[in-house]
């Protein structure tokens, strides 16, 4: 579980980076932009905490609860994207993925705690 949440924690990090490349010159609302880079630093800041705790270990208290925040991250990002797609009728994979990634990350986290993996 920890290995797969390690690699998923790398490509979220990635599209975290990318995220806020995007705000760079978007001419879209301020909201939108805002949003895109607080999910992008979360998505970077989960990505360096699984990687330092593979290293050297940290709180589990902290970890559980960031893993319980990708996995809420997720799930919401799931709804809006499903919310969006029906209402839009312009299905967003890149929405749906990005969340099913984070959902996968956090659950695969707090999996590989609760089975005492190290």
């Amino acid at each position: 579980m920890k290995v797969i949440s390690i690699l998923l924690a790398f490509i979220n990090s990635l599209v975290g980076c990318l995220l806020i490349l995007s705000c760079v010159s978007a001419g879209e609302a301020l909201g939108w932009i805002a949003f895109k880079t607080g999910a992008g630093i979360l998505a970077i800041y989960f990505g360096i905490l699984t990687f330092k705790d593979s290293f050297q270990p940290i709180s589990q208290s902290r970890l559980v609860l960031s893993g319980l925040l990708l996995v809420i991250i997720g799930i919401s990002a799931l709804a809006w994207g499903v919310h969006w797609s029906i209402v839009s009728g312009d299905m967003k994979n890149t929405v749906l993925v990005v969340g099913g990634s984070l959902f996968v990350q956090g659950l695969t986290s707090v999996l590989g705690i609760e089975a005492g993996e190290t």
